[in-house]
């Protein structure tokens, strides 16, 4: 008699963050990777994706804008 598997346990906001950014860096092992899919649907996935995507884009603008405000006003 073999015991009941337990359901994979569902993923908190903190872990479908860390497993997205892991992700953009590339960097994750193989033991993390396979939990996350237990756990992580594909709705979570794709729209922490988007959100980090749109985070990351609105950074780099701006980060460019406060490099271009510094450098015209030092002149």
């Amino acid at each position: 008699m073999s015991l009941p598997e337990k359901p994979p346990r569902k993923a908190g906001l903190l872990m479908i963050v860390s497993a997205v950014m892991a992700s953009f860096l590339g960097i994750r092992r193989r033991n993390d990777y396979e939990s996350d899919a237990a756990s992580l649907s594909l709705g979570q996935v794709v729209i922490a994706g988007i959100v980090g995507g749109i985070v990351f884009v609105a950074g780099v603008v701006v980060l460019v804008k406060v490099v271009m405000a510094n450098l015209t006003s030092g002149n």
